[in-house]
């Protein structure tokens, strides 16, 4: 599996996910044996997000990552895909979490209107 960060101000959370209608999915349910994951699942692929609600991934970043992001209160969800095409699909819809950062964990991060232009490059 790979993931991206998806950073977003201190009103982000997993209830952002929930409210956002994904396309072809034939399930959508919270985790109940890992806290703060929730799972679209699209039957010959998933997507899992978690929501980092201790805020342990942003102690991992370097300084000069950290000021790519412009929230005071950052908070973060890892987007885990199993299928590229499921995960650029979803991420280029217009009505997808507008406002928010990605990290693409190879030195991109910044806003999804940006990601999406620049082709979702998710691989180095």
């Amino acid at each position: 599996m790979k993931w991206i960060l998806l950073i977003g101000d201190e009103k982000f959370n997993l209830d952002r996910i929930k409210a956002f209608k994904h396309p072809n999915s034939i399930n959508c349910y919270d985790v109940t044996e890992i806290r703060n994951r929730f799972c679209v699942d699209f039957g010959t692929d998933h997507i899992f997000y978690d929501y980092d609600e201790t805020g342990t991934i942003l102690m991992d970043f370097e300084k000069e990552d950290l000021e790519k992001i412009p929230f005071r209160n950052p908070h973060v969800i890892t987007m885990t895909y199993t299928s590229e095409k499921r995960l650029k699909n979803i991420l280029q819809q217009k009505n997808f979490l507008e406002g928010i950062y990605v990290d693409n964990d190879y030195g991109l991060i910044t806003p999804i209107e940006e990601f999406v232009k620049l082709g979702m490059p998710i691989k180095k």
